[in-house]
C-alpha cells in the first residue's frame, strides 16, 4: 500500500510503503526463537532518544543545501548545517552521552540528518575547520534503532488495555506465551537490520517456493504454526487498521522510516554548544517523467526549448531557515527559479474540514444564529490570515518577474466591496486577490454578522472547495541570486506557526527553468545561415548572368558551371569552416538538451549546401541545375523561418509570467495567468528526488 503525499497529489517518497506487509513476511520465514533478543536498557534508551531526536531536529536551526547540475541526469548536493546543543533537554542529554574520555570531555551522539538506505556512498562529516566528525556507523545505528522498537514494542503490550484480561491474545504475549512475543521482536530487529527495497519489500525464501497449504486440524500451543498465528494475530491487535487512512498510525510511518533510512549521528564535544557542519551526500540521479509527444515536439519545432529540472525535498518543521543554492554551467542562463512548500498545508486541510462540517451541519439542522456566527468568525479569522500570508507571497512574485523583465498580468478588480467579496467566496472562487480584499473587510470590522450573510447557507461548499482547488496552503519563495548561472532561495518559518501540533516535515518543490539565453547559439547560426544562403544566391547569380532565375520560370541557357570543380568546393568547404565555429556540445549535457534544435538547423543548412554541390558536379542540363539551386535556397530561406520564429518564443517564454508547471500552488497560476485558454502544464526534463534525506 503507498501512502498518498500531501504535496499537490505526489505520492509519499520510496520507502514509505506499508511495512508491516514486510512484517508479517519475516514472522511467517524466520525461525521461532528460544531466547529473547539481548538488547541493554543503554541501547534501547540511545535508540529511542537518537530517534527522537533524528525526527524532530529542533537542535537543528539552518539547513543550506547547494546543488550543482552536472548533466541531465546527475546532480550533486552539499549540506551544511547549524547545530544547537543548547536546544537538547537534560534527559536526552543524558542518553545520548558516549562513555566517559578524560582526555575529550564529555560528548554527545548528535543526530544531523537522515537519508535514504539505497544511498550506498559514504558520508564524511566536517566541522567548519574541516576537521572529520566522528560517525556513528551503520551497524552500531541499526542494532540501536532495534534496541528502541523491541523496548517500544514491550511498551505497547504493557500499556494495553487487554493486558490484564485472560485468554486474550496481548495476555498471551506478555504472560504465557513469549516465544509469539520473541518472533515479533526478531522479525522488527530482521527488518530494521536488513532494511527494505522500495519498490518490492524485503525478500523471503517463500517468494521461491510454492508451499502447500498449512493443515487445518488442531493442533498445540508449542507448534511452530500455532506461534506465528499468535505473532500475527498480536500484531493486528496492537496495530489495528486506521478506518480513514487504511494503514497502522503511527506505528508503521515509525517503522517504514527506520527500513528505509539510515540516520546520520555525529559526535559533538559538549563544551562547544554551537557546530557548523557539512557533508557531500550521495549523487542524486534524475527520474525523466513519460512525455514522448513533448520531448518529439521539442526536439522537432522551433519552440525555444527550455530544460525544466525539479527538485524535491524535505524541511525538517522545526528548522528556522532553509537556503537552497543551485549552481549550473557558466554557458547555461537560469530564466526561472521558483521554490514551493506546503507549511501551512496542515491549517489549510483542518479549516476546509471545518467549513464542510459546518456546512453539513447547516443542511441537517439550522444551527443557532449566535453559534453559527461564532463559527463563521473562526473559519473567518484564520481565511484572512492565508488571505495575507498568500498576498505576501504573491507580491514577492511579482517583483521578481518584474526584475526578469516579464509582464505581469493585472487579473481581477482593483477593488471589492464586502458585498462583492461574500459573493466571490460563495462561487468558491479564492484567487489571492479576493483573499486580500476578505482580510481588509475583516480587519476594519466590515464582516461581523457573517450568519447574516449568504456565506452562511449553501455557499459554504463552494468554499470549501475553493480552498482546496487553489491548494492555499503552498507558499512561495523566489530566487534572489544576480547571478545568471545560479539561482538561491531562502526559506523562512513563519514567526507564526499555524500548525504547532505538526511534527511532519515540510515537502518542498523547487521549479528550475534552464536556457540558452544571448548571446546564444541560435544567433550564431542564423548569422551561418544568411552567410549559406547568400553564397547559393551568389553562385546561382554569377552561374546564370542575373538575378531573374530566383522568380522567373525561365531557364537561362549555359548556365552549368565551367569548372564545376571550383564550385563543389566552395559550397563544401565555406559551409565546414563555418560550422566548425560552432559550439555544439553533447547531448547528454543540459547545454547539448538546449541546443538540439539549433544542432538540427545547422546541420539541416550543411545537408543543403552538400546537396547543391553533388548536383553541381553530377547534374549537366541547365534546367536541372537551375531548379536545384532554386530549391536549395528555398531550403535555406525555411531554415532561416525557422530560427526567426525560434526568437520570437524565446521572446515568448522569457516574458511568460507564470511558469507551466503542474507542482507549483494552484492559486499563482490562476491569479497571473493571461486571459484565455489555460495551458497545459509541461512534464520536466528531470526530476530529483531527495525527499527521502531529511
Amino acid at each position: 500500500m503507498r501512502v498518498a503525499g500531501r504535496l499537490n497529489g505526489t505520492p509519499e517518497p520510496a520507502g514509505r510503503t506499508e511495512p508491516f506487509r514486510d512484517l508479517r513476511a519475516l514472522i511467517e520465514t524466520l525461525p521461532v526463537p528460544s531466547a529473547p533478543p539481548t538488547y541493554t536498557q543503554r541501547e534501547a534508551a540511545l535508540g529511542l532518544a537518537l530517534m527522537d531526536l533524528s525526527l524532530r531536529l529542533e537542535h537543528v536551526p539552518r539547513v543550506a543545501e547547494h546543488l550543482t547540475l552536472i548533466d541531465r541526469g546527475h546532480m550533486t548536493r552539499s549540506v551544511s548545517v547549524d547545530v544547537d546543543l543548547q536546544a537538547i533537554a537534560g534527559t536526552q542529554r543524558r542518553r545520548i552521552m558516549a562513555p566517559a574520555d578524560s582526555r575529550r570531555g564529555t560528548a554527545l551522539w548528535i543526530p544531523v540528518s537522515r537519508y535514504s538506505r539505497s544511498d550506498l556512498a559514504p558520508v564524511v562529516v566536517k566541522d567548519s575547520t574541516g576537521v572529520v566528525v566522528p560517525r556513528f556507523t551503520h551497524r552500531d545505528s541499526n542494532r540501536v534503532t532495534a534496541a528502541a522498537f523491541v523496548r517500544l514494542l514491550s511498551m505497547l503490550i504493557d500499556a494495553h488495555r487487554d493486558v490484564t484480561v485472560r485468554d486474550t491474545v496481548v495476555h498471551k504475549l506478555r504472560h504465557s506465551h513469549q516465544r509469539s512475543r520473541w518472533l515479533v521482536e526478531a522479525a522488527i530487529a530482521e527488518l530494521v537490520t536488513a532494511g527494505s527495497l522500495p519498490e518490492t519489500g524485503i525478500r523471503t525464501p517463500f517468494d521461491y517456493a510454492l508451499v502447500p497449504p498449512a493443515e487445518t486440524g488442531p493442533g498445540r500451543e508449542v507448534d511452530a504454526r500455532a506461534i506465528r498465528d499468535l505473532a500475527l494475530a498480536g500484531i493486528d491487535e496492537l496495530w489495528p487498521v486506521d478506518g480513514r487512512t487504511g494503514i497502522r498510525l503511527p506505528f508503521a510511518h515509525l517503522l517504514g522510516l527506520a527500513c528505509s533510512q539510515f540516520m546520520l549521528v555525529v559526535l559533538l564535544d559538549a563544551a562547544h554548544p554551537r557546530r557548523f557542519l557539512s557533508w557531500d551526500a550521495p549523487l542524486l540521479p534524475a527520474r525523466r517523467p513519460r512525455a514522448p509527444v513533448q520531448r518529439l515536439v521539442q526536439s522537432v519545432l522551433p519552440v525555444n526549448r527550455e530544460f525544466v529540472v525539479e527538485y524535491e525535498t524535505a524541511i525538517p518543521r522545526s528548522v528556522g531557515a532553509y537556503h537552497l543554492t543551485v549552481e549550473v554551467n557558466e554557458e547555461v542562463s537560469v530564466r526561472r527559479f521558483v521554490m514551493s512548500s506546503d507549511v501551512d498545508d496542515d491549517f489549510v486541510q483542518t479549516l476546509t474540514q471545518d467549513v464542510e462540517m459546518l456546512a453539513e451541519a447547516s443542511a441537517e439542522q439550522a444551527p443557532h444564529r449566535k453559534l453559527l456566527e461564532l463559527e463563521l468568525q473562526g473559519i473567518a479569522s484564520r481565511l484572512a490570515e492565508i488571505g495575507r500570508r498568500r498576498l505576501t507571497d504573491l507580491s514577492n512574485y511579482r517583483r521578481y518577474i518584474s526584475e526578469r523583465r516579464a509582464t505581469v498580468p493585472a487579473n481581477g478588480p482593483a477593488s471589492m466591496t464586502s458585498d462583492e467579496v461574500v459573493a466571490a467566496l460563495g462561487r468558491g472562487d479564492c484567487s489571492v486577490p479576493v483573499l486580500a480584499a476578505f482580510a481588509a473587510h475583516y480587519s476594519a470590522d466590515g464582516m461581523r454578522h457573517l450568519a447574516r450573510s449568504p456565506l452562511a447557507g449553501e455557499a459554504l461548499r463552494p468554499l470549501a472547495a475553493g480552498i482546496r482547488h487553489h491548494q492555499l496552503g503552498h507558499d512561495i519563495t523566489t530566487d534572489n541570486d544576480p547571478r545568471e548561472h545560479g539561482a538561491h532561495a531562502h526559506w523562512r518559518r513563519p514567526n507564526l506557526d499555524l500548525s504547532p501540533h505538526s511534527t511532519e516535515p515540510v515537502r518542498a518543490v523547487a521549479y528550475l527553468s534552464l536556457a540558452d539565453e544571448a548571446p546564444a547559439l541560435i544567433e550564431n547560426i542564423t548569422r551561418v545561415v544568411v552567410g549559406l544562403a547568400l553564397v547559393v544566391l551568389g553562385i546561382g547569380t554569377l552561374l546564370t548572368g542575373g538575378l531573374q532565375w530566383l522568380y522567373s520560370s525561365r531557364v537561362t541557357p549555359d548556365s552549368i558551371p565551367q569548372q564545376a570543380d571550383a564550385v563543389v568546393a566552395v559550397l563544401l568547404l565555406v559551409p565546414g569552416l563555418l560550422i566548425a565555429r560552432l559550439d555544439l556540445p553533447s547531448t547528454h549535457s543540459v547545454l547539448g538538451q538546449l541546443r538540439q534544435f539549433q544542432r538540427s538547423l545547422a546541420i539541416a543548412s550543411v545537408v543543403v549546401t552538400t546537396g547543391l554541390a553533388i548536383a553541381a558536379g553530377a547534374v549537366h542540363t541547365d534546367h536541372a541545375i537551375t531548379r536545384a539551386f532554386q530549391a536549395g535556397l528555398a531550403v535555406l530561406g525555411f531554415i532561416l523561418l525557422c530560427c526567426l520564429i525560434e526568437f520570437v518564443a524565446r521572446r515568448a517564454r522569457r516574458r511568460s509570467p507564470v511558469p507551466r508547471c503542474a507542482r507549483l500552488p494552484h492559486w499563482l497560476s490562476v491569479t497571473e495567468r493571461r486571459p484565455g485558454r489555460p495551458r497545459r502544464p509541461r512534464a520536466p526534463d528531470a526530476v530529483f528526488d531527495a525527499r527521502g534525506e531529511v
